[in-house]
């Protein structure tokens, strides 16, 4: 079988590999489509720390099912459509009996600190599987990754119907956080300066706001009628997108950081978040009952057409590295994918 290995920090082939032996609680899933995520970038660059080579990335897959051996997973058969979840706690720490195995201490995620999904088969842990229903579409089925980062981020700020939502940033993760929020019943604002992304973002029927524009802030507070926001969402990972966030989030609201800095933010105003009450939250990846429910919206359909339309492109495999240089040279790129089947 063919793998796409990162032998080296910067360097990427396509090798021959030996095809994986299922063992007992384990699965062997054909993976069909990998996403291309922005921190499989940071990987190459050498910007993760917690990555050794030579490593097989990828933590965003759908496939099916060619063999399972488990005693608990009898839900599951060969030939089922299926995920993988990419976080593997060690299932026995407090976080994880209490399904937040994305804080386990010894948590291994796939295509970080253990072999990932950029590869025509994979051998996983049964327990990490979730399953489509028989008719969903592989491509919506594809983005099921990022759209759980929507979900679990959304499910983190408890967003309710009828609030207000910032989002800074309006690449990938930054307009499914809408969306899923969007879904919520809330009122969504984005904030980007690329003009690409803003033009995507409302095509996607957002309200984007040019954050280069001079009465940005006047924009903001004509939106929320001077109140500001309930829920404000820092994806970009740089300070300006953070020092928007802190000016946007009206007092006793909630501010979640998405996106992962470079550097720590040298600006970094606590006194505004102790005198306004903000509630400052952090999200890291995200849980297996995050996944559940965003399989559980592709199985539904609700958002399968937006999550196609956020496919800008799909590479078979004999042209993976030319994906990965479109994904890292393509700014306005929303998710480029690879063909592990075809």
């Amino acid at each position: 079988m063919k793998s796409l290995l990162m032998p080296e920090i910067g360097k990427l082939e396509l090798i021959e590999d030996e095809l994986p032996v299922c063992g007992e609680e384990e699965a062997v899933v054909r993976i069909k489509y990998a996403g291309i995520c922005g921190s499989d970038l940071h990987i190459i660059a050498g910007d993760n720390a917690r990555a050794k080579v030579p490593l097989i990335l990828g933590h965003e897959c759908c496939g099916t099912v060619c063999q399972i051996h488990s005693k608990r997973r009898a839900d599951l058969k060969p030939g089922d459509k299926v995920t993988v979840h990419a976080v593997n706690g060690c299932g026995v720490c407090d976080n994880c009996r209490n399904g937040r195995e994305n804080l386990c201490e010894h948590v291994k995620i796939m295509g970080t600190e253990i072999h990932g999904m950029f590869r025509e088969y994979i051998k996983v842990r049964a327990d990490r599987l979730l399953r489509f229903e028989d008719d969903v579409d592989m491509r919506a089925a594809a983005l099921v990754e990022p759209l759980t980062i929507g979900v679990h981020d959304v499910r983190r700020a408890k967003v309710q119907a009828g609030e207000e939502v910032f989002i800074s940033g309006c690449g990938t993760i930054g307009l499914l956080i809408g969306m899923v929020a969007r879904l919520s019943g809330a009122r969504v604002v984005l904030s980007e300066i690329n003009d690409g992304r803003i033009e995507t973002g409302k095509r996607f029927g957002f309200t984007v706001l040019d954050r280069k524009s001079e009465d940005f802030s006047r924009q903001c507070a004509q939106l929320t009628r001077g109140k500001l926001f309930d829920k404000v969402f820092e994806v970009s990972g740089v300070e300006g997108g953070f020092q928007d966030c802190l000016d946007m989030v009206k007092p006793g609201a909630t501010l979640v950081q998405v996106g992962m800095p470079g550097v720590n933010f040298h600006d970094f105003n606590v006194s505004r978040i102790i005198f306004n009450e903000i509630n400052f939250l952090g999200v890291r990846n995200s849980c297996s009952r995050s996944m559940s429910e965003a399989v559980k919206l592709v199985n539904r359909g609700v958002l399968n057409e937006q999550l196609m339309q956020m496919i800008s492109e799909i590479y078979p495999k004999e042209k993976a590295v030319e994906a990965f240089h479109h994904a890292r040279t393509d700014k306005n790129a929303l998710k480029i994918l690879i063909d592990f089947e075809g």
